[in-house]
This record gives C-alpha cells, sequence and structure tokens, in this order.
C-alpha cells in the first residue's frame, strides 16, 4: 500500500498530535510528583524545627523530670511542668502535622494506630499528662475522640508500665548471658 503526500501528512500528523499529548501528560505527572516532595519537604523542616524548639525548651536532661512525671507528680515544680507542656505539646502537635500528611501522601490508617498508641499512651500513662490534657481548652472535635481513647486506657499507671519494660529488658540480658 503505498501512501500519497496527504496520507504521509496527516499520519504525521498525528503522531505529532500524539506525541505532544504524551508529553503534557507527563509533564503534568512530573508537576504531581514535585508538589508531593515539596509538601514532604515542607513537613520535614516543620517537624525538624518543632523538634528543636522543644529540645532547647525541655532543658539538658528531661527524662528525670519525665521520671518524676511518672514515679511523683507531686515533687513536680514550676519550671518542671512547663518543660513537660512544652514536650506534651510536640507530641500533640505531631498528631496535627500527620492531619496534614492525610490527603493521600499518608494515609489515616497508616500513622493513627502508632500514634494512639506511642504518642498518646506516653502522656496519658501519666497523672500529669491526664492533667495536662484535662486542662487544656481544646475543640471539642479534638477533644472527644482522645477522651474516648483515654477511656480505654484506665487510670494511669505509668510507674508499672516502665517497672515491666526494665523487667523484661533484664530477663532478656539474662537470656543472653
Amino acid at each position: 500500500m503505498k501512501l500519497n503526500d496527504t496520507q504521509v501528512n496527516t499520519l504525521m500528523h498525528l503522531f505529532t498530535t500524539m506525541a505532544v499529548v504524551v508529553g503534557v501528560v507527563f509533564v503534568l505527572w512530573e508537576l504531581q510528583q514535585n508538589r508531593e516532595l515539596v509538601m514532604l519537604e515542607m513537613f520535614s523542616e516543620g517537624t525538624i524545627a518543632n523538634r528543636a524548639t522543644t529540645v532547647s525548651f525541655a532543658g539538658e536532661n528531661p527524662s528525670v523530670i519525665l521520671a518524676k512525671a511518672c514515679e511523683n507528680a507531686e515533687e513536680l515544680t514550676t519550671e518542671d511542668h512547663i518543660v513537660l507542656n512544652f514536650i506534651f505539646n510536640e507530641t500533640m502537635e505531631s498528631i496535627s502535622r500527620m492531619r496534614l500528611l492525610e490527603n493521600g501522601l499518608y494515609p489515616v490508617d497508616a500513622w493513627q494506630p502508632n500514634l494512639l498508641e506511642s504518642r498518646f499512651s506516653f502522656i496519658f500513662s501519666m497523672p500529669a499528662g491526664r492533667a495536662w490534657w484535662e486542662a487544656r481548652d481544646t475543640t471539642p472535635a479534638v477533644k472527644g475522640p482522645i477522651d474516648a481513647y483515654l477511656a480505654t486506657l484506665g487510670p494511669p499507671d505509668c510507674a508499672r508500665q516502665y517497672a515491666d519494660i526494665k523487667a523484661r529488658a533484664i530477663e532478656f540480658a539474662n537470656d543472653w548471658n
């Protein structure tokens, strides 16, 4: 089958048009990828900045204050409460940052269970953490789900929780020796 000039010209226009359409689709795909990368980078930078601020306010050894909040909340000073406030606020802000990523970048079922178990149980296993939460002026949309989660935890008992972890660590160490 021999093609005349008009048919060849038409086929060339068709292929050129298809190549342009494929190129535009590729450019749009690249723009979407870049947008997601920029959002993730902004999220990461914000997280780093927030953590640096919290660390600077928490002082040299916040674990001493956290242990005191766990073992004997009556001994907490005003300075200790300020440090705890920054630590607890950072934890709550991490939830807000995760919610920003729910638009398909980091689905809620990927972060929420881990965050509830690790971050919330950390705060709310301490009497000081429960008191901090109750003293907060929080919107009902946020307060309701967290209060429901608190009801599943039972009374604050971080001392037992960390004693169990220590006993298990000693057990592991003895198994290796």
